[in-house]
């Protein structure tokens, strides 16, 4: 009992309560108790006044007597709870009879209790009252701040039921010129409606509904096109959450990232953004959205051809510079390679990160600057380059049956491909020009010769070299051959490449 006055002497202060009896002693009797607990206290000698009292005061608990001439309790507590059905009522009454408990339950009545009530179990109820509208206050004002979040976010939000909307934001009303879900269904029918078609952007198609993409791909991004009310085109990025322990509730989000304007690349139009999908800031942004977003992107990196790919997180943006945690392997590619290139499913390009500022081994982390939009890149190769061991190798070429004089060696090779790089370049010699190459490869059976006949598809000038890029046919056994070789030289540079990355392990074991 302790207990339930120290806290009742806490929540009174809360709550405005009214007290209701026609018999005076009674009256001023609990009367002196209950100004011991509530603070705004208000009485009244029987209905019609106490409901007067009720209209001026809106008290949180009424407490009555139900059996006063003019107005009853009852009548009382129905006009009260007609107007307000939070306010609690509590009923005193010396009638036992059951015809009345079950009239204050059918009003209801939070409490009934029979005349002459002992204090302990007035103030039990009084104390469950004050704290059933404490508790329901604290709820209201949780759910206020969640509306709050929910209709103050940037982005669009969108409750869903089985797929259908139930609750949107204010970001989203104002997006679509509309004041209530209601009218936004009247106008649009739903989400599915407003999925425009575009290429590498998520809508409905004959085989695929764009809910059943969203949902079994759930926190993915994906790229949407969504009229607003002003029937402009929007680019937008979405993503479908489940709701934890709502089994068919989702939430939909939307982020809207016209201003990069990155809806022509998707496009094809990429010759009309050059400027765009070089800036570094576009990267950025969409960046920005990956780790808001808690995605990932893919590095890719060669090591001698070999193919190095690892997940990364962002965990720090800071001007034009990004900072990722990766694998130590991918790490380790890094240093050797220089450059990095990243992907994600938000882009709609690979992105060429052609500075590396730090590497941290301990951190794992990677800094990096200078960022553009590829069109190609090495991440999208079909055939697989791989390096050669100079030693290895030999190749000459010969143009219009003539051998060329001077140094010739291979500097990657694929089954359709092969770079070669030469100390100086042959007179006249031009893309499209047709060439052959006698090329030896050792290998752990034996050295593989080939003849090579193709065309000059790419010429680089170096400093002192040339790099010359042929692309090539050969015949099936021939080119079973060169797989072979090329899949036995890919098992050389693994074992090369994991014999780099223990290395550095263990000289760091041995610093520590």
């Amino acid at each position: 009992m302790n207990k339930i006055v120290e806290e009742l002497t806490i929540l009174g202060k809360e709550v405005k309560i009214l007290y209701v009896e026609d018999n005076k002693g009674l009256r001023e009797g609990i009367v002196s108790i209950l100004t011991k607990f509530f603070p705004h206290l208000d009485y009244a000698e029987n209905g019609e006044i106490g409901y007067e009292r009720y209209q001026e005061n809106a008290p949180d608990i009424v407490l009555t007597d139900i059996k006063m001439p003019g107005m009853s309790g009852f009548d009382l507590a129905k006009a009260i709870k007609a107007d307000n059905s939070d306010v609690r009522i509590i009923f005193l009454s010396a009638f036992d009879e059951k015809e009345y408990l079950y009239e204050a339950i059918e009003i209801g009545a939070f409490r009934y209790l029979s005349k002459p009530t002992k204090v302990p179990l007035l103030l039990t109820a009084l104390h469950g009252a004050a704290l059933s509208i404490h508790d329901e206050r604290h709820k209201r004002l949780f759910e206020k701040q969640l509306a709050d979040i929910f209709n103050y976010q940037n982005n669009l939000l969108i409750m869903l039921d089985q797929g259908k909307p139930i609750l949107v934001n204010r970001q989203f009303l104002d997006f679509f010129g509309v004041k209530s879900l209601d009218e936004f269904i009247q106008q649009h029918g739903g989400i599915k409606e407003l999925l425009l078609e575009h290429k590498g952007f998520l809508y409905s198609t004959p085989e695929f509904e764009w809910f059943e993409q969203a949902f079994e791909n759930q926190g993915k991004l994906f790229h949407s096109k969504v009229l607003n009310h002003e029937g402009e085109a929007r680019h937008l990025i979405m993503k479908l959450r489940k709701i934890p322990d709502k089994e068919g509730f989702t939430i939909l989000s939307f982020d809207d990232i016209s201003d990069l304007n990155l809806m022509m690349i998707f496009d094809g139009n990429a010759a009309k953004n050059d400027q765009k999908s070089q800036d570094c800031t576009a990267v950025m942004k969409l960046m920005n959205v990956i780790k808001e977003n808690g995605s990932e992107v893919k590095l890719h990196n060669f090591y001698r051809g070999l193919t190095i790919v690892n997940s990364a997180v962002l965990l720090k943006m800071e001007e034009k510079k990004i900072v990722l945690k990766t694998a130590y392997s991918q790490l380790k590619a890094i240093k050797l390679a220089k450059n990095i290139t990243v992907t994600s499913e938000l882009f709609p390009y690979s992105v060429l990160c052609k500075v590396t500022n730090l590497i941290d081994f301990d951190q794992q982390t990677v800094t990096f600057s200078d960022m553009q939009f590829v069109h190609e890149s090495a991440d999208q190769r079909v055939n697989i380059r791989l390096e050669l061991d100079e030693e290895r190798h030999s190749a000459t070429l010969f143009r219009n049956e003539i051998k060329f004089l001077g140094k010739t060696r291979i500097v990657d090779i694929s089954v359709c491909s092969v770079k070669v790089e030469l100390d100086a370049m042959p007179a006249g010699f031009a893309v499209g020009d047709m060439a052959k190459l006698a090329v030896v490869l050792e290998s752990y059976k034996q050295p593989l010769s080939l003849s090579i006949s193709g065309s000059v598809y790419r010429i680089d000038t170096l400093s002192k070299t040339f790099h010359i890029v042929f692309l090539f046919e050969l015949s099936s056994v021939y080119h079973d051959k060169l797989l072979d070789y090329i899949a036995n030289r890919q098992m050389e540079l693994i074992r090369e490449f994991t014999i780099l990355c223990s290395k550095h392990t263990n000289n760091t074991l041995q610093s520590v």
